[in-house]
């Protein structure tokens, strides 16, 4: 079982050309994506108004720290 199964979300393909920093790393040869777990949220990066719901927030959270236990136990 996958991290994203285990956690029970959806893997959603968009871009943010201003959401994400990775394009840096890329810009020095390091393969980068971005990662948000902020699902079922208005798309509000930047705004005036941006805010996340508490809940959407403590939820991301545990699917952070669920991937990184997954990726931190990978027997190589």
């Amino acid at each position: 079982m996958t991290a994203i199964d285990k956690c029970g979300v959806k893997i959603v393909k968009e871009i943010f050309p201003a959401g994400t920093d990775s394009r840096y790393l890329r810009d020095i040869g390091l393969p980068a994506i971005g990662f948000s777990p902020m699902n079922r949220t208005p798309i509000l990066l930047h705004d005036h108004n941006e805010y996340l719901n508490e809940k959407i927030f403590l939820d991301g959270v545990q699917i952070y720290k669920t991937i990184i236990e997954h990726v931190a136990n990978t027997q190589e």
